[in-house]
């Protein structure tokens, strides 16, 4: 072997070192000079020019190096991979580990307090000072337009499941006090609200131990268990007789968690069940072009509609968050129309807009049942006041007195 040879040799190591640690600076500046600038992203700051801004320099670079480093997407999915199946843990304090394999949604964002999202569901949370008086507000609107809307409050996964969550919190979700069951049973709630709301906590910890109304790895219900919940309502709001139509057919298939997008480099699935429309003869249209007959359904997005010809001559009127979806097909073997809508994206809609939807949902009221339908850390923090105030039906006009 020749010298040159052997030096290059005593060399290769040093030469596949120095070249893996140089690759992601060239991805990065290769990047930069060659793609858009992505305003999610940070940006290469100005070439400095004064003293300030040589001071003000290196962390601006820093954080425009840690967002531009080549390979940055790669490495975040690995390093999330090994940390899961390693250690049981997420990259994001908005999940958690439960146990016997469950997970749970564990925060609304990553500037909250630990687990915020399970503790303001069980029992120590306390419902915001605005519920009570929008509640009474909501009801009173209602009321004085001639119409009878229904409030379920549904309980998340942590109050239904409180076996499942993380070890420290089991004692505080098992209570059956939460926010919700204090907000019924304050006196400054009007009867007319409390007499039309319902909270099946109790009903929903019985109905998951035959039925899944919770994926191990969903933040929103879905499962059969959302049929028992759904005739549970029917009885308890409306006195419904339940014995109308064949049960719905169902599927079940394999579904990726609902909470995928909070962290990349890990797959979640569950199993899910979940009506046959098609087999069970009903009709059924799920996203913004199923409203034809007014525009507001187009922002709102959330939106679906069901046709049952075998069902009695009525009409369900649902308006929901997130949770409404998944339960809204469930109805339909009991109305020959369920028109659900979910108000999400409420405030992208001009009062026209909202005039024209408010026209079109409260029409033929002696015909319709109205359902109301968010769940608890919606009820109680604000979601549905927000979500519905805008949509609030005017009062009827008053009727003048007799003469005479």
């Amino acid at each position: 072997m020749s010298p040159n040879s052997s030096r290059l040799g005593r060399h290769a190591a040093k030469t596949v070192i120095v070249f893996l640690l140089a690759l992601p600076a060239v991805l990065s500046i290769e990047r930069a000079l060659n793609k858009p600038a992505d305003p999610n992203l940070t940006q290469l700051p100005p070439v400095p020019r004064t003293l300030a801004d040589w001071t003000a320099a290196p962390p601006k670079l820093s954080a425009w190096v840690d967002d531009h480093f080549g390979g940055r997407k790669l490495f975040i999915r690995l390093g999330t991979f090994v940390r899961f199946h390693l250690f049981n843990e997420f990259p994001t304090i908005q999940m958690a580990a439960g146990q016997h394999g469950r997970y749970f949604l564990a925060a609304h964002g990553t500037n909250v307090a630990q687990y915020q999202a399970i503790t303001t569901v069980c029992g120590k949370g306390v419902a915001n000072a605005t519920t009570i008086p929008y509640l009474n507000k909501l009801f009173g609107a209602f009321h004085a337009a001639g119409l009878q809307p229904k409030l379920l409050v549904v309980p998340s996964a942590p109050a239904v499941y409180p076996e499942d969550v993380p070890s420290a919190l089991v004692a505080e979700c098992s209570s059956e006090r939460t926010a919700v069951t204090t907000v019924l049973a304050a006196p400054e709630l009007a009867r007319e609200a409390s007499g039309n709301m319902f909270y099946p906590l109790k009903e929903m910890r019985e109905i998951k131990k035959s039925a899944t109304l919770f994926p191990d790895t969903w933040f929103h219900w879905t499962g059969a268990g959302l049929d028992q919940v759904a005739r549970l309502s029917l009885t308890h709001f409306w006195q419904r007789p339940l014995d109308q139509g064949p049960p719905l057919q169902t599927r079940s298939s394999v579904a990726q968690s609902d909470v995928s997008h909070l962290f990349e480099g890990i797959t979640l699935k569950s199993t899910i069940v979940e009506p046959d429309l098609d087999a069970s003869g009903i009709k059924a249209c799920f996203g913004r072009d199923c409203y034809p007959e007014v525009a507001a359904a187009h922002i709102l997005q959330d939106v679906s509609r069901f046709d049952n010809p075998k069902a009695p001559a009525r009409r369900l009127l649902i308006i929901s968050d997130s949770f409404g979806v998944k339960i809204a097909p469930w109805y339909a073997r009991y109305y020959r129309q369920v028109e659900h809508m979910a108000t999400n994206r409420v405030d992208q809609l001009s009062p026209q807009q909202l005039a024209e939807l408010k026209t079109f949902l409260y029409r033929d009221p002696g015909q319709t049942d109205i359902l109301i339908l968010y769940h608890d850390g919606g009820a109680m923090y604000d979601t549905l006041r927000l979500g519905t105030d805008n949509m609030l039906p005017a009062a009827l006009p008053a009727v003048p007195p007799k003469q005479g």
